[in-house]
């Protein structure tokens, strides 16, 4: 283990649960911040109940009910939607 993993372990260890749930909470939204920009880049500007729909729909692509759910509520918000 490299002294930089070292370290992180050690802090990851040192956080409260409340800590680590924060941090868990940021990471995803920053996660999910980055899917955004990639699907803005690539479709141009969305409506923002749209964008959020097609970051769910980007996240959870590989689980069918999901899936089928997202598509569903995309439908709703923008019906002329193409889910390729």
């Amino acid at each position: 283990m490299s002294l930089v993993e070292e370290v992180y372990q050690q802090r990851i260890a040192a956080m409260t649960p409340a800590e680590k749930i924060e941090r868990m909470r940021a990471l995803n939204a920053w996660a999910r911040w980055n899917v955004a920009r990639l699907i803005t880049e690539e479709l141009g500007p969305l409506p923002p109940e749209v964008l959020r729909w097609r970051v769910a729909l980007r996240l959870y692509v590989r689980n069918p009910v999901c899936r089928q759910l997202i598509e569903e509520q995309l439908e709703r918000v923008l019906p002329a939607v193409d889910f390729e």
